[in-house]
């Protein structure tokens, strides 16, 4: 289902800040009506959303009885969207299969996970400035693990295990965390009765905030394909239009969000 409307930008605002626009009244009104038809079985429905020359995808989120539109960065960014702007939005609920090559060079946001920021930190290979890598803040945590890990089961030494470390944080990675993000999380992973959260965050900051999510763990890509894109490192890798490629400066404190 297609609609077209206006609607004013606002932000709710958080150790992370989020952009929305609320579905109109008649908009929302399908929603509840055909819910079982269109949610993830939680609440949240699959969507794409676009603003001038620029659509994503993203996940429709219930609140206080009023389904919210996220605007993600690579939306707000492209389009120049602040809040209190009034931007017409035209929106498409369900999954749409556009395929092939375009469908994989709208990608530009990425989710990756604590094994990706470990591989792209040791690896030679290089990231194209125009991707933007994100991650849950509970990916930090997790890469201090398993390096560690690594170094006590003796397959690097402490120097180099720290020099690992030291390139994942300079990735220019985007951790989030907020609120909004946990509840998401939250009523994921006990709709897939997971005895821990720790997945269920990635899942819900791509539907959030990112076009596709990226990671080398096979059981994990397979059953976070029923709710999100999947994309490889190759993605994440491939330049912008033939652009050359370049690792980004970690110094460069990267877009605002």
């Amino acid at each position: 289902m297609d609609w077209e409307f206006d609607a004013e930008v606002f932000q709710w605002r958080g150790p992370a800040p989020y952009f929305f626009v609320a579905a109109p009244a008649h908009v929302d009104d399908f929603l509840h009506a055909h819910l079982g038809e269109l949610t993830y079985g939680w609440g949240g429905i699959p969507a794409q959303v676009r603003i001038g020359a620029t659509e994503v995808t993203t996940s429709l989120m219930p609140k206080d009885g009023v389904y919210l539109i996220p605007l993600k960065v690579a939306l707000r960014r492209s389009e120049g969207i602040d809040d209190g702007d009034h931007v017409r939005v035209r929106l498409h609920v369900g999954r749409r299969n556009v395929g092939g090559q375009s469908e994989s060079a709208s990608m530009t946001t990425f989710v990756i996970d604590a094994q990706v920021a470990i591989h792209l930190a040791t690896g030679e290979a290089t990231i194209s400035p125009q991707y933007s890598l994100t991650a849950p803040t509970l990916l930090r945590s997790q890469t201090l693990a398993l390096v560690y890990e690594s170094v006590r089961r003796g397959e690097i030494d402490e120097g180099v295990g720290r020099k690992i470390l030291d390139d994942v944080r300079g990735l220019r990675i985007r951790y989030l965390g907020d609120r909004s993000l946990e509840d998401h999380a939250w009523r994921l992973a006990v709709k897939l009765n997971w005895p821990d959260i720790h997945r269920a965050e990635y899942i819900a900051l791509t539907q959030l905030q990112a076009d596709a999510l990226v990671t080398l763990d096979d059981e994990f890509a397979f059953t976070a394909s029923a709710f999100v894109k999947i994309a490889s490192l190759a993605d994440i890798l491939r330049p912008w239009g033939g652009g050359q490629m370049a690792r980004p400066n970690p110094d460069d404190p990267g877009p605002p969000p």
